[in-house]
């Protein structure tokens, strides 16, 4: 299936997440606003630091090794999507390289997201265009025509479908579902506001602990066990 066309969420809601980047550790922030959920898993890779983005999913489901879907997504990507390809976590065969990354670029293409391989590191890493993924190898995937292009898929046990929002930094990515992103962006700019003043606590002597009041989340969770100890 190749859906050309998708759903994207408004521009300002993809540009405030942008705005957060002034922010350290956004990821984080916007984690704990999704419930502590939606963070790919911690073998997820940058193929160089300082990777810090946001952009739209375009997504790509592999069949086997075959390239022929992520080639296809590439282009019908708009500027600053993020192809995001689920490859069932297979780290032998690469699914992106040079030529891909240089596609890419010219379509404006802000990253790529893979559960799975890439290859020509060297050159990409000049070329400092961001790739994350799980794995590097030289052997590439064929070109047989298979896979699917703008549907559902998961990456790396996160849930993504065209058109979320996609914010990656130095702790790793987050997947944002485009029909809760402008709850989440909200409460993630709060969050952050929010961190601010209790650091500024912190910096000036305060532990964290005695901040979330430490003592008595222990009293409350002791309560409950013994609770739950006198009913069985």
């Amino acid at each position: 299936m190749i859906n050309e066309t998708i759903e994207r969420p408004p521009a300002e809601i993809v540009e405030g997440f942008k705005n957060l980047l002034a922010h350290d550790s956004i990821t984080c922030a916007i984690s704990d606003c999704m419930g502590r959920f939606n963070a790919m898993t911690s073998d997820m890779r940058p193929l160089f630091d300082g990777i810090r983005l946001v952009g739209t999913a375009v997504t790509v489901k592999t069949l086997a090794a075959d390239l022929a879907a992520a080639f296809k997504a590439i282009d019908v990507c708009q500027p600053g999507d993020i192809v995001v390809i689920d490859s069932h976590g297979s780290v032998n065969t690469a699914f992106w390289g040079e030529n891909m990354t240089m596609s890419a670029l010219n379509r404006g293409v802000a990253a790529a997201v893979i559960d799975g391989a890439c290859r020509d590191v060297e050159e990409i890493r000049k070329i400092r265009f961001p790739v994350i993924c799980k794995g590097i190898v030289p052997n590439v995937g064929a070109i047989a025509g298979y896979g699917d292009v703008n549907v559902p898929i998961q990456c790396a046990g996160v849930p993504v479908s065209p058109g979320d929002i996609v914010v990656a930094d130095g702790n790793g990515v987050v997947v944002v579902p485009m029909a809760e992103a402008a709850v989440i962006l909200q409460k993630a700019q709060r969050l952050l506001e929010t961190e601010h003043f209790l650091q500024k606590k912190i910096t000036a002597g305060a532990t964290i602990g005695e901040l979330v009041n430490i003592d008595e989340v222990f009293r409350t969770a002791f309560s409950y066990q013994d609770k739950a100890l006198k009913r069985d």
